[in-house]
């Protein structure tokens, strides 16, 4: 392949798809990781000491899975976009100040399944187009599910 073979590729479209469904978790794993480590400075309640320690766990791995979208996206061409005002474009409003226990279980709960819901709906396509990009989705998915169980384990 010459370089300017090289230079004019383009992404098949269903690479584009697949890549496009990427950069559509992306964001949503940044906000998350961004709300989990507010939670995390500004928890209070009984169930601090464990929720501070998870939240914190969920704040890395969320990390870690949105490096691994961003650049599975990339590998296959695509430009990804997670700055700062792409994320606040799909940010909730995730609470400020302090934040009890329970509140916070409550919240990021609802986070998580929204990302994992966003994660779910890529799948099928994902399958049909690119299975490498449907296998890091899956241990997105599984991940943010272990995770929700853990935080809802404490409204118990």
């Amino acid at each position: 392949m010459t370089t300017a073979a090289f230079q004019s590729e383009s992404l098949s479209p269903p690479a584009h798809a697949a890549a496009a469904s990427l950069q559509k978790l992306l964001p949503e794993l940044v906000a998350l990781s961004l709300d989990a480590k507010q939670a995390h400075w500004n928890l209070t309640g009984r169930a601090f000491l464990p929720l501070h320690t998870l939240t914190d766990e969920l704040v890395a791995d969320t990390r870690a899975w949105a490096d691994r979208v961003a650049e599975r996206a990339v590998a296959m061409g695509f430009p990804v976009d997670a700055r700062p005002a792409t994320v606040a474009a799909i940010a909730g409003d995730f609470p400020a100040g302090r934040l009890g226990d329970r509140d916070a279980v409550i919240s990021l709960s609802l986070l998580i399944y929204a990302t994992a819901e966003t994660a779910r709906h890529s799948l099928e396509a994902l399958l049909a187009t690119d299975p490498v990009s449907h296998g890091v989705v899956v241990s997105v998915i599984e991940g943010l599910e272990k995770y929700r169980w853990k935080l809802r384990a404490h409204l118990v």
